[in-house]
């Protein structure tokens, strides 16, 4: 009860404080008017008995206080009261305070508007229960096989969901490529073929209809589908009569039984999901990695208990099957963090840029407000002086850089909508949507705590910095003083050394954002060699049931390059499997070279493998080094061949010309034919984070056959305006394949290396906002001196200085400054750079042009920042100068 009495007493004080007082003031004329009352019935006079009453009931504010304090609730008054007057030194500076909330709000924004990507991509990429314990599992060959290579031979996945002690379930599925039949057309979309647990394994429901039955894996009875949201309002308008409706694909009719909600769609960007039926013959393949797996961990079980046993697991398989399985390991990671080889590099580079500009805020306001506070010396004298001790002060203190924090962290958050908005639609659909959590992107509760955590951190450390800035007055000598208050020779070092700090953060972010936009350019320039401007990328698949033989396969891409060479403007046409800038990895093959040792499985060299026909290096332009091309003497019936990358060529055959030596695919004991090397090309960058020197081995497309390939179409006008062309040429062949992916190479690259367009543009505008906050550090501290040397200056002009001496006095002073800046920041960048280039994929690399460039554009703002300032010196009249203060 007494608490509640405390609490009801203190929230009685706080609303309710003018009648409140008002009570107190009435009481306390009560009580003296009833001791007055007493007094004049004992004799005294009216006038000397309220006389008497006041001077035995002593001052009323001491008994004020002495409620007030019994009230509770003074301290929340004290800070009340100093919160409405830092709102009216807010009010009154108006020209400060808008450029302080600014500058501190460019920081917190920019933390914000990054960490919104960083909670969707890293942190949270999809919305599934437990996301931790779903983990992906994959076979390890022993050579870099690139993100798109983790699969799973179907009979160690079978094996595997039956015969293991650290998952609750197992999950296996392939991504396919669907011809999807409406009416008269054929248009593409991309599927995925899951066992009938897949759906149980993310614990998610259809929004309307069922999941796979155990018995739908069959063959046979197979032709079932669950479609996506997307798919569902898009293709058939939302009709909420398409359950049991049938669908069209590759030429078989299934039947929809399921509708999935609209945040589902794993894997991305899957359309819909169909069961996986595979054959006795198929579920038992050991030799083929074809299927992807997903896992949920039991409880309890962590992903490193899951790698231990799998290593277990993949020995014993390796003992069981040594023909397959030698040199495999199963390798096992979150779910979440499929794609960090990709994300983590760049956005992490991007929030400790963000972090940077924060701390450059930080110290720019600081600043800021330590020239302010030279303004306050008086005002800070004046209330110590009347017993304001050092908390008091620091009590204001701190609510006023609060208000500051509080405001800049509101007008972030407001500029962070509009900022992340712009985030998300910046970077091509092409692109996004392979990214699980781009769509997530916003400013949710995790963004906004982490807002107003930073908001009010940063208003306490500056408030903290301002007490320890603003602690040391003297008393006698500030109250004297007539002028604005002098700083010692500490404080001037410290807001010195805050300008130091300033210049060497803006170092640092201007050479990363140098070296990302030199990256960038670096980039688009490898890809220009193409021509890409002229160059028609059209992705065709081949159902698997219809085009089950070599020959098919052969016939109909062989009918397509006739048909498209034959078209009006088309100067040349090739086929390849995975073209430059598709963000795909190519598939990876050992290899071995005749004379020399035969290695192991896992030791053996390895490089990237491309199917093509013989004018994709006129299409491309692609160099020769030394040798031929593939040409159409490379038949089926033929020696086979390969033409191999220049990368290749100097590391397997350094000094000399690899033309007419074999190699073989796979290992040494391998039943594949010895294969002729005919040629050497001229390296192709595959990704923007492959390396460019990645070896490359090219076969002829009639000499091995597939079913997916990318036509190249090189064109003398608008490729796109070949399309129909290209159309009508694939439905005279057959009218059951859809074209996929129809672009221009010049798009697709674009598309590509978006990413670090983006990533060279937002480090471009940190190093532009640094560049800013630098030179008005410089500025302000320079302001500050003149000021402050106002006599000084005077009275060297009045003893006869010339005016250059005292240009170069006080520009010196900002070279000093700017040069220590700059010999702590060229080490850190440095560093800083180093790491970039390793971290990100090569793209980045150190260069001294970029670090001489920006040493030069600092020491020229730094002039250009004291230049005012001298000018102002040189101004000063002696006279007025010498009464100065």
């Amino acid at each position: 009860m007494k608490l509640i009495a405390s609490l009801c007493s203190l929230t009685a004080g706080l609303l309710r404080r003018s009648q409140v007082e008002s009570e107190m003031d009435e009481e306390l004329r009560a009580h003296i008017a009833n001791r007055a009352y007493d007094l004049e019935r004992s004799g005294l006079p009216r006038a000397d008995a309220e006389r008497r009453a006041h001077i035995e009931f002593g001052g009323q504010e001491r008994y004020k206080e002495e409620c007030r304090e019994e009230r509770g609730g003074v301290w929340l008054e004290s800070i009340w009261n100093d919160l409405r007057f830092g709102l009216r030194m807010l009010g009154k500076s108006r020209a400060f305070s808008t450029v302080a909330v600014l500058t501190l709000a460019l920081g917190i924004g920019a933390n914000a508007a990054i960490f919104s990507m960083v909670n969707a991509l890293l942190l949270h990429p999809y919305h599934f229960r437990d996301l931790d314990a779903l983990v992906r599992v994959w076979e390890d060959r022993g050579i870099d096989e690139g993100y798109d290579a983790r699969y799973v031979a179907p009979g160690d996945a079978k094996e595997l969901s039956t015969h293991n002690n650290v998952f609750e379930n197992v999950t296996t599925y392939q991504v396919r490529s669907f011809s999807l039949g409406t009416g008269s057309e054929i248009q593409p979309l991309l599927g995925c073929r899951v066992t009938a647990n897949f759906f149980d394994v993310l614990s998610v429901s259809p929004s309307a209809g069922r999941l796979f039955s155990a018995g739908e894996e069959q063959p046979g009875a197979d032709q079932v589908a669950i479609v996506s949201d997307g798919f569902w309002k898009g293709r058939f308008a939302g009709d909420p009569r398409l359950l049991g409706e049938k669908i069209s694909l590759n030429g078989r009719m299934y039947s929809i039984v399921g509708i999935m909600p609209k945040d589902f769609d794993y894997p991305v960007p899957v359309e819909l999901w169909v069961p996986l039926a595979l054959t006795p013959e198929e579920q038992a393949d050991r030799a083929q990695l074809s299927l992807q797996v997903l896992g949920r961990l039991k409880e309890g079980v962590t992903p490193n208990q899951a790698r231990a046993a799998l290593a277990g697991f993949s020995r014993r398989l390796e003992q069981d099957y040594p023909k397959t399985n030698t040199g495999r390991t199963m390798k096992v990671l979150q779910l979440r963090k499929e794609l960090y080889v990709f994300t983590l590099p760049l956005f992490l580079l991007l929030q400790a840029a963000a972090g940077f500009v924060l701390l450059l805020a930080c110290a720019n306001l600081a600043n800021l407000v330590f020239a302010r506070m030279i303004g306050r010396q008086r005002e800070i004298a004046l209330r110590a002086a009347l017993g304001a001790g050092r908390d008091r002060l620091g009590q204001l203190f701190l609510s006023e850089t609060l208000l500051y924090s509080i405001a800049a962290g509101v007008v972030a958050i407001m500029a962070s909508f509009a900022s992340v908005r712009m985030l998300r639609v910046s970077i091509p659909a092409g692109w996004t949507k392979w990214v699980p959590g781009w769509d997530g992107i916003r400013v949710d509760g995790n963004v906004l705590g982490l807002t107003i955590l930073v908001a009010l951190g940063t208003g306490l450390v500056l408030g903290l910095a301002t007490v320890l800035h603003a602690s040391h007055v003297e008393l006698n000598n500030t109250l004297k003083e007539a002028g604005v208050g002098s700083v010692t020779l500490a404080k001037r070092r410290v807001r010195s050394a805050l300008v130091v700090a300033q210049v060497m953060f803006a170092f640092v972010l201007l050479v990363c954002a140098g070296l990302t936009i030199q990256g960038f350019v670096r980039l688009a320039r490898v890809y220009q060699g193409f021509e890409p401007a002229s160059v028609l990328r059209v992705e065709i698949s081949l159902p698997e049931k219809s085009y089950s033989e070599t020959m098919k396969i052969t016939n109909f891409y062989q009918q397509l390059l006739r048909g498209a060479a034959s078209l009006p403007g088309v100067q040349h046409a090739s086929l390849i499997t995975n073209p430059p800038a598709s963000n795909v990895d190519s598939e990876t093959t050992f290899f071995n070279i005749e004379g020399q040792p035969a290695r192991k499985a896992g030791e053996a060299p390895s490089a990237d493998l491309q199917i093509a026909t013989p004018g994709l290096f006129v299409t491309l332009k692609i160099s020769l080094v030394s040798g031929r091309f593939l040409s159409e003497s490379d038949k089926a019936n033929a020696a086979p061949v390969v033409v191999i990358s220049r990368g290749m060529a100097q590391r397997f055959w350094p000094g000399a010309d690899p033309v007419g030596h074999r190699i073989k695919l796979g290992t040494a004991d391998s039943a594949e034919p010895w294969l002729t090397i005919a040629g050497v090309a001229g390296d192709v960058r595959q990704n923007w984070w492959n390396p460019i020197t990645r070896p490359v081995i090219y076969r002829p497309f009639a000499q091995s056959a597939q079913r997916s390939m990318t036509l190249l179409l090189r064109t003398a006008a608008d490729p796109i305006t070949y399309v129909s062309g290209i159309r009508e040429v694939t439905r005279r062949i057959d009218p059951e394949i859809a074209l996929r992916g129809v672009t221009t190479l010049e798009e697709e690259v674009t598309d590509s290396i978006a990413i670090v367009r983006i990533m060279g543009i937002l480090m471009g505008i940190f190093g532009l906002i640094a560049l800013v906050l630098s030179s008005v550090g410089v500025y302000g501290v320079l302001s500050e001196s003149v000021a402050q040397r106002t006599r000084e200056i005077g009275i060297r002009l009045a003893l006869g200085a010339e005016t250059s001496a005292l240009m170069k006095l006080i520009l010196g002073h900002a070279l000093k400054l700017t040069a220590i800046g700059l010999a702590i920041a060229l080490p850190v960048s440095f560093a800083i750079s180093r790491a970039m280039t390793s971290l990100i994929f090569g793209v980045v690399s150190v260069d001294v042009t970029i670090f001489a460039a920006f040493t030069a554009l600092l020491f020229l703002v730094a002039l250009g920042a004291g230049y005012l300032p001298a000018r102002r010196a040189l101004r000063v009249d002696p006279m007025v100068a010498l009464r100065y203060e």
